[in-house]
């Protein structure tokens, strides 16, 4: 569990997730800019779950919020990130590159966000859809609730 509260991954992974932005840029005929690799920095100074603003906020002037969304879609489609939602108006993002497979506990009061394994949910997942026949793409476990400190403060308030 100490590696879950690492904020993201040590020198070597961070070289190792440029070079794969690199290598996707590149096979996808996408020029690699300062501004591309201004986003990928900046993730390494954010939060595991981050919002887009948070990037914008770190980068701007010098970037426009949908150059912002723009590279992290390209992140998204190379592996490194991936949009979710844990039921606000705005997407999050997080960090997958590296990472075991998780879930997520989204607390509807706080909006907190707390991870679990999923692996053997996840190959339960797997094998219902292989006898369905359907090729499955990804899988994303998530619970929406209220975390015990928002509960006790509902419970206060009665």
């Amino acid at each position: 569990m100490a590696q879950a509260a690492r904020t993201w991954p040590r020198s070597m992974e961070i070289q190792k997730t440029e070079e794969i932005f690199l290598d996707f840029l590149r096979r996808e005929g996408l020029n690699v800019t300062r501004t591309r690799l201004a986003v990928l920095q900046v993730l390494s100074q954010l939060p595991r779950h981050f919002e887009a603003s948070a990037v914008w906020q770190a980068l701007r002037p010098r970037v426009s919020p949908a150059t912002v969304y723009r590279t992290l879609g390209l992140l998204e489609r190379a592996g490194l990130v991936r949009k979710v939602e844990f039921g606000e108006a705005h997407a999050h993002y997080e960090r997958i590159f590296g990472r075991e497979s998780h879930g997520h506990l989204v607390c509807r009061g706080c909006g907190k966000v707390w991870e679990f394994p999923v692996e053997g949910v996840s190959t339960a997942v797997e094998e219902i859809a292989q006898a369905q026949g359907f090729v499955l793409r990804e899988v994303m476990i998530q619970g929406h609730g209220v975390c015990p400190r928002c509960q006790a403060k509902a419970d206060r308030r009665v």
